[in-house]
């Protein structure tokens, strides 16, 4: 067993470390390996720590989100907050990668940026470059929409390989965000071929009433891995505008290679 698999609570302490951090990281990681609610018993002794220190452990992370517990039997569960805390651990390499063109796209337009990338049938918002600006839109980093009424979403899923594009059109259900958004999954195809020819998506109050976003791929190694959009008020939005936040997205050559290893 090698140190980034063996328990915190087992590993050697290391100066200047604080034996509260392990104690805590040592819960979170024994309830991970259970893998289901446990009572407080379980969890002490898969953390190999006393009762009384856990459960005043168990009640920080409670107040933290970072743990529930369940009503009914009191047994202690790992929430949804660690999975965000996961999911921008795996995408950190690829926001360091894109994110001098975040700010290039921001600095130029002053309009709101985004990086997501597709989970599921959803894009998540990893991250947002707010406008400077009174009026502008404002998107959660963390936060997920639908992927096929943004142009985030329909940037990463016109760039898949078919197969993919039609496995994930088979189990997407198409629900109402505005009066724009499309709601057949041949007009959703036929958007999607357009994105393919042209590597550039939209969706023009789609997803938000008032707001137009215009969206492109990021590539790494060959894969679309994620999309940049910019979200534009409908007051500010032009053809002239969004042809130049077209041309701006082509020209960054989001089309990145991994590290060689070692």
């Amino acid at each position: 067993m090698d140190m980034a698999t063996t328990p915190a609570a087992a590993r050697p302490r290391e100066p200047g470390q604080i034996n509260v951090l392990i104690k805590a990281f040592a819960v979170l990681e024994s309830m991970a390996a259970i893998g289901a609610p446990a009572p407080l018993r379980d969890i002490a002794a898969a953390a190999d720590l006393p009762k009384g220190t856990l459960f005043r452990i168990l009640q920080t992370l409670l107040g933290l989100g970072y743990v529930g517990q369940n009503p009914d039997d009191g047994f202690y569960h790992l929430t949804s907050r660690l999975s965000f805390l996961g999911r921008n651990a795996r995408h950190e390499d690829l926001k360091l990668l894109v994110s001098p063109h975040l700010r290039a796209l921001s600095e130029r337009f002053n309009e709101t940026v985004n990086l997501g990338v597709l989970e599921g049938t959803h894009v998540y918002y990893l991250t947002v470059l707010e406008a400077r600006r009174n009026l502008s839109w404002k998107v959660e980093t963390g936060s997920r929409d639908v992927y096929y009424a943004t142009a985030l979403g329909r940037a990463i899923a016109g760039h898949l390989p078919a197969p993919a594009r039609e496995a994930l059109l088979a189990q997407t259900v198409l629900r109402s965000r505005t009066v724009h958004t499309v709601m057949t999954h041949e007009g959703l195809r036929a958007i999607l071929a357009d994105v393919a020819a042209s590597g550039i998506a939209s969706d023009a109050e789609e997803n938000d009433e008032g707001v137009v976003c215009v969206g492109a791929p990021v590539f790494l190694d060959g894969e679309v891995v994620a999309a940049i959009s910019m979200s534009v008020p409908v007051s500010r939005y032009s053809d002239a505008l969004g042809a130049e936040i077209a041309g701006a997205l082509r020209g960054l050559g989001l089309d990145f290679r991994s590290a060689p290893a070692g």
